[in-house]
């Protein structure tokens, strides 16, 4: 197992939250608006330090800051959030720096499915995906996102200079050609583990043959990257702005030979979601001895019979399993293991 006892104080609606968890995880149950998903939400913030959304927006009303805790197999895990502060990380009082030092601790697969915008939504959505699941499994990937980040942003920012300093960007584009190509590769890597498992679970929901695949702007080798840049040259001036790398780069999933984005119906989108999610924790499972946290949000209300089961598959892969429902019956059916937690409204 992984949670022992979850706490929250000013966090959303909860003014203080404690919960003691059992070995399987929990199933919490209640109206909507209630506070079920603000609880996956806690969970989701102390394993990869960040919620569903903006901090600022998990705040308790007329509160400066929320703060969470969480009784691990090993010890006490604590993440403060204060306004004009950020986060902070304690492990058994101690706080750690660089914060990258806990990612991977706590393994996690979250799947919503209303949220659809892995299949439909921009690149960007999906490029935090991989950016997310990549760091949480390979420390060397975190540790070479940071710097890439950061040194795009000074370029993109000397483009935009005239007259234009060279010698300036040159020396940005040695770090991203040190760091770029890195992260294209294990992208590659990542895309090529992930697909037998996409293809395996999703002959389970369809018969339709389904391909995940990774689109590089340019190969992944530091040579191809200055040929680029050096036909691209004033186009990016105008523009302001790199237009190679792993921040332009895109994943796509085609059903049928034929980009899912556009043509796939609602209900495929989901099958895809859940196959997609399938992959991620077998393939987290694979790197480990017990399997990662699966945060299951509103599934009941959003799947149909056919589709609860395959999440029920899902869940056979988790080390722990939390989710939100509405109907107790429904959730008792689909996973009879998991314990029920019924939320009155905080």
């Amino acid at each position: 197992m992984y949670f022992r006892a979850l706490e929250g104080v000013h966090l959303r609606k909860y003014t203080h939250l404690f919960i003691e968890i059992p070995t399987e995880g929990l199933a919490f149950i209640g109206q909507n608006a209630s506070g079920k998903t603000t609880i996956l939400e806690a969970i989701h913030k102390m394993a990869i330090l960040r919620g569903f959304g903006r901090d600022e927006e998990m705040i308790q009303w007329g509160s400066q800051g929320y703060r969470i805790r969480a009784r691990l197999p090993d010890g006490i895990a604590e993440v403060r959030y204060a306004r004009g502060q950020g986060t902070t990380l304690l492990w058994e009082g101690e706080v750690i720096q660089p914060l990258s030092r806990w990612i991977g601790h706590l393994p996690v697969v979250v799947l919503r499915p209303g949220e659809i915008e892995w299949i439909e939504g921009p690149a960007a959505f999906r490029r935090r995906w991989v950016d997310r699941l990549l760091s949480q499994i390979s420390p060397e990937y975190l540790h070479a996102l940071t710097p890439y980040v950061r040194a795009l942003s000074q370029r993109n920012a000397l483009l935009g200079q005239d007259p234009l300093p060279h010698a300036q960007i040159e020396s940005w584009e040695q770090l991203l050609l040190t760091y770029g190509p890195f992260l294209q590769k294990k992208r590659i890597e990542l895309t090529q583990k992930l697909r037998e498992y996409l293809q395996s679970f999703y002959a389970t929901l369809g018969s339709e043959p389904i391909n995940l695949r990774y689109k590089p702007s340019v190969e992944p080798e530091a040579s191809a990257w200055k040929k680029a840049w050096e036909k691209l040259r004033n186009r990016e001036i105008a523009l302001k702005r790199t237009l190679i790398g792993p921040h332009s780069e895109d994943f796509v999933i085609e059903l049928n030979h034929k980009q899912a984005r556009g043509y796939a119906s609602e209900g495929q989108k989901k099958s895809l979601l859940i196959a997609l999610k399938w992959a991620e924790a077998a393939y987290l499972s694979g790197l480990q001895a017990k399997g990662p946290i699966l945060l299951l949000d509103d599934i009941g209300e959003k799947l149909d019979a056919f589709r609860l089961r395959a999440v029920g598959q899902l869940a056979r892969l988790a080390g722990q399993t939390f989710l939100t429902d509405v109907d107790p019956l429904r959730v008792e059916k689909a996973f009879p293991e998991l314990p029920i937690y019924e939320i009155q409204n905080p």
